[in-house]
């Protein structure tokens, strides 16, 4: 297998692009002493799309992750959003867009202890002002969807790893955002938890139309994507898109660029 040079589709229509990069770089440090992290990388998502970003550690991906979800700023180039420029946002502008737009799924679960999971899932309706008469219903029916309407009543201590990241991913979907975010949220779970929430996030994609990036080592994980883009270097290596290919299929594919990359990346089956 050789490299291949990816061209970027940037240009398409707003009405269907949740997000667009275009041409971002991120460079750390000063006085001489710099990491360049990203150099020029340009892709769009369409909405309802499911991508998954893989590389090696310090490909690149936790800060193009962090670039897309405004928790840091680009030295250079764009990120669009549902046709919203974050390079013109005001700080106050951005957290706020970030609260009612970004959906958030994160290794480590990020759930608050002193609230039962209805309530942790309820805090994102709540936050964003909600009509108090819907909340309930909003909450009970992802809650069926994601498989957890039986811990509803549990504080995440009560809960395995597997149940509390389908409520951390019942509140990252329960408000409706325009993107979901998801921050290698197998990564600390059992090959079983972890096939229970990918099979979670392909049903909110296909059923729910939500559109989700991923930042993941682990191929089995990608797999259940639509497309895998692949960071080497701070650049775009490669893209797979599954097209008609079985998920199956698919991760052989995954596996094969992994392979080509060094196979330092995760090959959990």
């Amino acid at each position: 297998m050789s490299a291949m040079t990816v061209t970027p589709n940037i240009g398409a229509s707003s009405e269907r692009c949740a997000l667009s990069v275009e041409g971002v770089e991120k460079v750390f440090g000063s006085r001489g002493v710099v990491t360049q992290a990203l150099r020029g990388v340009s892709f769009e998502v369409a909405k309802g799309e499911y991508v998954s970003v893989m590389g090696q550690s310090g490909s690149g991906k936790t800060t193009l992750l962090n670039c897309i979800s405004t928790i840091d700023k680009p030295t250079s180039g764009r990120i669009v959003i549902d046709g919203e420029d974050m390079s013109l946002m005001s700080r106050k502008a951005l957290a706020r867009f970030r609260r009612d737009s970004l959906g958030f799924v994160f290794q480590d679960f990020n759930l608050l202890d002193t609230l039962n999971a209805y309530e942790n899932i309820a805090l994102a309706l709540t936050i964003k002002k909600a009509n108090p008469a819907t909340i309930n219903a909003q909450v009970k029916a992802i809650a069926n969807k994601l498989g957890v309407a039986d811990v509803l009543k549990k504080f995440p201590n009560q809960m395995s790893g597997g149940q509390k990241q389908r409520v951390a991913a019942a509140r990252a979907i329960v408000s409706d955002p325009k993107l979901i975010l998801a921050d290698e949220p197998t990564g600390a779970l059992d090959s079983l938890s972890a096939n229970m929430l990918l099979e979670a996030f392909e049903m909110l994609n296909a059923d729910l139309g939500a559109t989700i990036v991923m930042v993941t080592h682990d191929a089995f994980a990608a797999s259940f994507s639509n497309r895998v883009i692949f960071l080497r270097d701070g650049q775009i290596f490669n893209e797979l898109y599954r097209g008609d290919l079985s998920r199956e299929n698919f991760f052989m594919r995954i596996m094969e660029v992994v392979s080509f990359l060094g196979g330092s990346i995760a090959q959990a089956v």
